[in-house]
């Protein structure tokens, strides 16, 4: 026996939907032409982007590595007065 002989048969072709439109009339996926095939230009740009993201990964390795401020102060200009719930302004000289 062959491969051929072991498959099931297909199912038949079922020309209406349960929602009741009519598939004849709407466009079949197998009635669509297939989607060109890439070029060789194509396949280019493609493997300049791979080249690309190969190039920015590399930089991003080669970045200096900046370390965060030390001694850092910040100082508040505002507060909050919880009795009177007025905020209070500090005019400090910076």
């Amino acid at each position: 026996m062959s491969s051929d002989d072991e498959k099931p048969p297909a199912p038949p072709v079922r020309l209406t939907s349960n929602r009741g439109t009519d598939l004849v009339n709407s466009s079949i996926a197998v009635d669509r032409p297939l989607p060109k095939e890439p070029d060789d230009a194509d396949r280019k740009k493609k493997n300049l982007k791979l080249k690309k993201t190969n190039k920015l990964s590399t930089y991003a390795s080669d970045k200096p590595n900046i370390s965060y401020p030390t001694n850092f102060e910040h100082t508040v200009h505002v507060g909050f007065d919880p009795v009177s719930g007025e905020f209070t302004v500090s005019l400090q000289s910076v």
